[in-house]
């Protein structure tokens, strides 16, 4: 059968686009699969998570304060036996010197306002098997209030407002519990008037958090390494241009070779990232993430990102003309770090 010159270039041409798409669907990052939904929710709060067990605040409109729930490997949550708070628990999962797991978080005397943190607040420890709550009295100042604590192997970390000279400052502490502590160390200062300084993530050697400027318009991941003269270096900054960037929390990979957290830029489809730092190589891997995330962290392996998500784009689950509200808390399923930054 004969075919005309133009007949041989067209089935070259599909031929190539054939092969171009081939190529272009290897290089491509894997498509994820749906993620699972656990729990819906009135409003977004943190989200800890350790080894499967994720645990967040769920809010109880009839008495107008919040109860802490889990999670465990992907099941419903669970109330768990504490009492509720005013104000959504700071909590953090991870482990005692054994390595059963623990939640560690603050209670406050005041319920914070849209303007004011709340005040009187103190760090708690948690048994998540026998759910036996402990006041952290060595940990708790008398006069100053603490927030934002996290848990690895016994050590805590945690994030206290201290007033000196008249100038008031963040300061990052950390200390333990045992009988032969000597009470804390201050690993980070930071005068409030500056900025502030965000969600800590505990690893064995080094310590993660989130240093803001005063405007929040730059947020950094900075990574402390704990032995003494440790040095503290800047590992990753999400600037706001035309689109609020945000970091939505520091996990530690069930591993504990990783700090994870979520990159999202509001409103905007680009440049949303779950964000993998690898602590002995110090090196960065992505994978796509969404501007819907309010507060993520690192589930595990199978379960990949817990993340607590926001329809409404609005950080508050309010219905608006595009979406009928409410909240959900999500597992992604495993991810592929593949994508770009």
């Amino acid at each position: 059968m004969a075919f005309s010159r133009s007949s041989r270039r067209a089935r070259r041409a599909a031929r190539v686009a054939g092969l171009g798409t081939l190529c272009a669907a290897a290089l491509a990052p894997a498509a994820h699969a749906a993620p699972t939904t656990i729990a819906t929710e009135q409003r977004a709060t943190p989200v800890a998570a350790w080894a499967g067990t994720i645990a967040w605040s769920s809010y109880d409109p009839a008495t107008n304060d919040y109860h802490l729930v889990v999670s465990r490997n992907g099941a419903a949550p669970q109330r768990l036996p504490v009492a509720a708070s005013a104000n959504a628990f700071d909590v953090d999962l991870g482990t005692n010197r054994s390595g059963s797991t623990y939640a560690v978080y603050s209670r406050c005397t005041t319920r914070a306002t849209q303007n004011t943190p709340p005040t009187g607040c103190d760090l708690y420890r948690l048994s998540i098997a026998s759910g036996v709550e402990t006041k952290l009295t060595t940990l708790s100042s008398p006069t100053w209030d603490e927030r934002d604590p996290t848990i690895h192997l016994g050590e805590i970390a945690f994030i206290r407002s201290e007033t000196h000279g008249g100038r008031t400052q963040d300061v990052l502490r950390i200390g333990n519990t045992t009988s032969g502590a000597h009470g804390t160390t201050a690993l980070v200062k930071l005068n409030r008037l500056a900025g502030s300084l965000q969600d800590p993530e505990l690893a064995q050697s080094r310590l993660a958090y989130i240093r803001t400027n005063r405007n929040g318009t730059l947020r950094e991941v900075h990574v402390r390494t704990l032995k003494a003269g440790g040095s503290d270096k800047r590992v990753y900054r999400a600037t706001s241009g035309a689109s609020a960037a945000n970091i939505t929390g520091i996990s530690l990979s069930d591993t504990a070779a990783s700090f994870m957290w979520g990159r999202t830029n509001n409103a905007s489809e680009t440049g949303n990232r779950i964000v993998r730092y690898t602590i002995h190589t110090g090196k960065l891997a992505y994978a796509i993430g969404s501007q819907r995330y309010q507060y993520t962290a690192w589930a595990s392996q199978s379960l990949g990102i817990a993340a607590v998500v926001d329809p409404s784009g609005t950080g508050t689950c309010s219905a608006n003309v595009n979406v009928t509200g409410a909240c959900t808390v999500q597992l992604t399923g495993p991810l592929r770090f593949d994508a770009r930054p």
